[in-house]
């Protein structure tokens, strides 16, 4: 069906097709610029992600590095009194004379040493 209506031009036509033209390429700008500011929002929204995740790796990296810390910490303090209560036990005469006695056979005087033999003490063993 052919369109049967005309176009009237006048002034009021012709203003209403500039205003019409103006509108669209008002809507046009503003769907670029929203189309513009929307990929830079998730441009940034990504590169803060991608922060984050890098954080939470290193944190938790630094954690794994702290709890490896604080047990070498723990040993070095278990070590540390060790080597205290030896220092209080060198510094102790009975204790080293008991040393003495015992490792390099130190005798007081009217003592005799006898050394014997460690395989009775096995054969023992064995019978019982």
């Amino acid at each position: 069906m052919p369109n049967k209506v005309v176009r009237m031009i006048n002034s009021y036509t012709k203003r209403r097709e500039t205003e019409k033209k103006v509108r669209q390429s008002e809507n046009r700008v503003a769907k670029r610029r929203t189309l513009l500011f929307g990929s830079l929002m998730l441009i940034m929204a990504g590169i803060l992600l991608i922060v984050a995740f890098n954080q939470k790796n290193q944190n938790h990296l630094l954690n794994e590095e702290l709890l490896q810390t604080q047990e070498v910490m723990d040993e070095r303090i278990e070590e540390e009194k060790d080597l205290e209560q030896q220092i209080k036990q060198l510094n102790d005469e009975d204790y080293i004379a008991r040393i003495a006695r015992s490792e390099f056979f130190f005798s007081e005087e009217g003592e005799i040493i006898f050394n014997l033999p460690e395989a009775d003490d096995e054969n023992m063993k064995k019978d019982e």
